[in-house]
């Protein structure tokens, strides 16, 4: 018993060495996903504010689909957090969705195309300076690295607001990374600001309202608790919305709508069930499934309980004889259409014809047919057999191979 306990020991011992020393060799690393992923954990993702938001609103949902087949209705919010490769028929379609009684929050460092919003550059140098420490972090392999240039090369300014924005009090301040500020025309609202200019705007437009904010890395994991970005941007989500859809499209991650996206989900859900229901009816409906082909052996057998049946009762009345003469009577007609034998004929002169057209077991077989059959055993004679009848199981033979050379000269 020692022994074995030591055997045991030293094999989990074992296991757990091989489990560890793996982990320590082949460790795995998280895949490097893109920056603004409202899914992605890492410091450059935005799943905190996911999160948190997911707890104050009604539904929040990711878009993966073209902007174009954005669902009809109105109270929804739709957030795009710096998105890429966003196209002038986009902005259209957005526009058109934003006048039906929706919001839209746009977190881009420079929103080009965004009809009434112009930008403009408010320092070269702080652009060269955050061009050139872009192409550094990408040269670089670590988030830390990324991070930690990111907070180099954005000051931090003191952000002014606007009266009925937010009801934070103090100094409200930012670390601002991009180079550029809006001009928010005439009918733009100033929500937020810096010493260099507007740096988030919101115009109402039809039923809705879309607002522009030049701030993305605020709603980074890594920086949102930092300085007043969480003060800043959460009173831009304070409205109650029926569905608030995040942008994951234009992060890579979109998806082509399928042929059942064109119809209404409860349509697509009860067309589903009514084919289950008739599928379900037609199997109820249907024939026995089995196999095509009936062994010869069972047919066999349900014949010969059908023969015994009407052996039994041929017996009781005592009428086997009569029913083998008829079947014999049957037999010797379809001899004289088939080859012309006179229906007097005998059984040697029927064994004789036979023998051109079948084989030797099956003539012989014809002629033991012909002639009558054997009656059950006993002393008395001839005649007394006969009333006595023929016995169940010679009737039983009998009739069966009757059957068959009845149906062998029928096909012939």
């Amino acid at each position: 018993m020692r022994g074995l306990n030591k055997l045991h020991v030293g094999l989990a011992l074992s296991i757990l060495l091989f489990f560890a020393l793996g982990y320590w060799l082949v460790k795995p690393k998280l895949p490097d996903q893109p920056p603004y992923l409202s899914f992605s954990a890492d410091i450059d993702g935005t799943k905190a504010w996911k999160e948190l938001l997911s707890t104050k609103q009604k539904a929040v949902k990711e878009w993966r689909l073209n902007w174009k087949n954005l669902p009809n209705g109105e109270a929804m919010l739709l957030v795009a957090l710096q998105p890429v490769g966003v196209t002038k028929a986009d902005r259209e379609e957005l526009l058109g969705w934003v006048r039906k009684g929706n919001d839209v929050v746009l977190f881009d460092r420079n929103p080009e195309g965004w009809g009434p919003w112009g930008t403009e550059l408010v320092a070269e140098s702080t652009k060269k300076s955050t061009d050139e420490s872009t192409e550094e972090n990408t040269k670089e392999s670590t988030d830390e690295s990324t991070v930690e240039n990111t907070k180099e090369r954005a000051s931090v300014s003191t952000i002014r607001v606007s009266t009925d924005y937010t009801p934070a009090e103090g100094l409200l301040t930012g670390r601002v990374d991009t180079p550029y500020r809006l001009k928010p025309g005439e009918n733009g609202r100033v929500l937020f600001e810096d010493e260099h200019g507007v740096l988030a705007s919101r115009m109402e437009d039809g039923s809705g309202s879309i607002t522009v904010v030049l701030t993305p890395n605020w709603m980074q994991n890594g920086t949102i608790d930092q300085e007043s970005h969480f003060e800043l941007i959460w009173p831009l989500f304070a409205k109650s919305w029926d569905v608030v859809w995040v942008d994951e499209t234009h992060h890579g991650f979109g998806t082509k709508p399928g042929l059942l996206a064109v119809y209404p989900a409860w349509l697509v859900l009860a067309s589903v069930q009514l084919g289950l229901a008739l599928l379900l009816w037609l199997w109820l409906r249907g024939k026995r499934f089995g196999p095509v082909h009936t062994p010869r052996a069972w047919t066999v057998r349900r014949g010969d309980e059908g023969v015994h049946a009407v052996a039994a009762w041929y017996e009781r009345l005592s009428y086997q004889h009569e029913a083998l003469a008829h079947q014999q009577l049957f037999l010797r007609q379809l001899l004289h259409q088939r080859w012309g034998l006179s229906p007097s004929a005998s059984a040697l002169q029927a064994a004789e014809a036979a023998r051109g057209r079948m084989s030797e077991a099956q003539a012989a077989q014809l002629a033991r047919l012909l002639e009558d059959p054997p009656a059950s055993g006993g002393s008395e004679g001839p005649r007394a057999a006969k009333q006595r009848g023929v016995s169940t199981q010679a009737f039983v033979q009998r009739t069966r191979e009757m059957g068959e050379m009845i149906a062998y000269l029928e096909k012939e």
